[in-house]
């Protein structure tokens, strides 16, 4: 059977008369008037909609906040009514409704009575008495304890493959602080208890970033928000729906690590009245298709207004959600070449290593995957390449386009974490460095998910490019602080840049590093893969090896996603002489630094 996740938020169920008998204007198609008629037409226009586009679906509810207005007894018991019609009409089981509180769902008279009473009553209190009216709706509706005192108080799997975690972020409210916020520590408790899946989405009512107002930090405590987010990433929790800003949108935060869906307000008067729906998509991989629907008034003798879709681009918003990618076909055997210039790739033989290297990575996940984006987007080329005098290559990856959009950049930063938890180096690094601009924007991820100091520093040949601020690493190492040391960067041949780099370039940063971890997304050199093929005294032994230029370095320890080799150009430091192309102008030299400096 089908199914799809229906996500509205901010009913905001209210109050027809003030409590005493004033009228009480609102701006909710929802409330608790005697004449119920408008209000349930209102939810009975919302059902036909369902019924009509998701027929026979199995539908999963989730309602992330502002249920009511004031959370008034009265507010919660009309509620009921029209939450309780929703799921019986739709046929909705119960299990598969996550109902998550927002700030107007907490009653404030409820915390004036008690602080009267009492004014030194504990926090835990406090959050008993201003849910109490939201409790007893929520067993009413579901027949479901609801614990005030929780961050997690709930979750339901969809389709055994996402959990969707209903998430309190309203347990720091009272009188004074209107601001969301998840009590960082508290909530990876409880998430450790949770039952594992292939994916988790954060649900909680407080929006993370705003799409109408002009701040960033949304309706959120600042602090505790750049902790959440931290900790979301770091648990591998990519996707947050929320709602609260009363706009239906989405962003992304973290350059696209994670991604927010507000549903918006459903049943707004005066301003955009929308809502969600998810078709869950799992055949193979996990994706949540984003469909948007909003109230357009049409004014007519016989409808007022009419639920319709809305155009993803127009409003910005991305067509599907992926969750989770599953595997990919598995290649038969590791690819450890590259062809000549002229034959197909898949023309070319694969070749295995027979011998199991001592200490490598390996990921048929990630290097399969890694070798399909070398041909779809026509990565190898064939030609003259100069980086530098010694770094000389008639093939080059292009790796720039790997960090294009979004998804590839997202699989190139999850591969080089996957290489740190597969390698269990997170406890073993102090600093990682992100090496040349492909390096810096790759390493991102990790730095921000293993929580480690952060540095960037240019290539050799890019120096002249960069301010002389960004050639240096800007942390002092004289008291042997960092003794661990992470390099990420982009593709690796025979070492010598990152030999250079350490023991020459930023010496006095590395004379007190006892081990240097290097990780990059392709190794291209001649030798079999092992973690130690990078150090000087690996290298030396190499046949014909040009050690001009060259560092003694021996504390590196190498891991790489997958290994292509390419031809390196066999001529020596004379190959402005000896190499006709060069020689002659035969054909196109690509040059990646000015090697004017060199020429006499």
């Amino acid at each position: 059977m089908d199914s799809i996740i229906l996500h509205i938020s901010d009913l905001h169920v209210s109050l027809d008369k003030k409590i005493g008998g004033e009228s009480n204007p609102h701006d909710s198609y929802l409330d608790t008037s005697t004449d119920e008629e408008p209000s349930i037409l209102f939810i009975d226009k919302f059902i036909s909609t369902i019924k009509k586009d998701f027929l026979n679906f199995k539908i999963y509810l989730l309602i992330t906040g502002d249920t009511s207005d004031r959370a008034e007894i009265k507010e919660f018991d009309y509620a009921f009514k029209f939450l309780n019609r929703i799921i019986t009409e739709l046929k909705i089981d119960k299990n598969n409704v996550l109902l998550i509180p927002g700030d107007h769902d907490l009653n404030r008279r409820s915390i004036e009575n008690l602080l009267e009473k009492d004014e030194n009553s504990s926090f835990e209190e406090v959050n008993i008495a201003k849910f109490e009216n939201f409790k007893n709706f929520y067993f009413k509706l579901l027949n479901k304890k609801f614990d005030p005192n929780k961050i997690i108080f709930d979750t339901i799997l969809v389709e055994d493959s996402i959990r969707l975690l209903g998430i309190n972020s309203c347990t720091k409210l009272n009188l004074t602080n209107k601001l969301g916020n998840i009590p960082v520590q508290q909530f990876e408790t409880e998430f450790k208890l949770t039952p594992k899946t292939h994916k988790f989405i954060a649900c909680f009512h407080h929006n993370l970033t705003s799409n109408y107002e002009n701040k960033n930090d949304g309706q959120w405590d600042s602090d505790n928000r750049q902790a959440i987010l931290n900790k979301l990433l770091n648990l591998g929790i990519e996707y947050v729906f929320t709602g609260n800003e009363h706009t239906n949108g989405c962003k992304s935060l973290f350059l696209g690590e994670i991604t927010t869906s507000d549903s918006g307000c459903l049943s707004s008067k005066k301003y955009d009245a929308t809502f969600k729906v998810y078709n869950v998509l799992s055949s193979k991989d996990i994706v949540l298709k984003n469909n948007i629907y909003s109230l357009q008034e049409t004014n007519g003798n016989d409808s007022k207004y009419e639920w319709d879709t809305r155009t993803n681009s127009t409003f910005k918003q991305p067509e599907e959600f992926i969750i989770f990618k599953n595997n990919p076909p598995k290649l038969e055997d590791e690819v450890i070449e590259i062809p000549q210039e002229g034959i197909s790739l898949d023309a070319v033989k694969l070749n295995k290593t027979k011998e199991t290297p001592l200490n490598i990575y390996s990921n048929k996940e990630f290097a399969d995957v890694l070798y399909d984006k070398v041909k779809e987007l026509n990565l190898f080329h064939s030609g003259h390449f100069h980086w530098s005098e010694t770094s000389r290559a008639h093939n080059w990856i292009d790796t720039s386009k790997l960090i294009e959009n979004n998804k590839d950049l997202s699989f190139t930063k999850n591969a080089i974490i996957d290489v740190i938890e597969k390698k269990q180096l997170e406890e073993k690094i102090d600093l990682i460095i992100g090496l040349g601009y492909e390096g810096n924007i790759i390493s991102s991820k990790a730095t921000i998910k293993f929580n480690k100091p952060y540095a960037f520093l240019p290539y050799s040949y890019r120096h002249d490019e960069h301010h002389e601020y960004e050639n240096d690493l800007n942390y002092d190492n004289s008291s042997g602080k960092f003794k661990s040391i992470l390099i990420v960067t982009d593709v690796v041949n025979d070492g010598r840049t990152i030999r250079k780099l350490i023991n020459k370039r930023q010496n006095t940063f590395f004379k007190n590093v006892d081990k240097v971890y290097v990780i990059s997304l392709f190794y291209t050199g001649e030798s079999k893969l092992n973690n130690n093929i990078l150090n000087f005294d690996f290298v030396k032994n190499l046949p014909n090896y040009d050690f001009e230029n060259d560092e003694e370095v021996n504390n590196i320890e190498f891991y790489t996603i997958k290994s292509l080799k390419v031809e390196k150009c066999p001529y020596g430091s004379d190959f402005r002489e000896t190499c006709l192309i060069v020689k002659d102008g035969l054909g196109c030299v690509n040059l990646f630094y000015d090697e004017s400096k060199y020429l006499k």
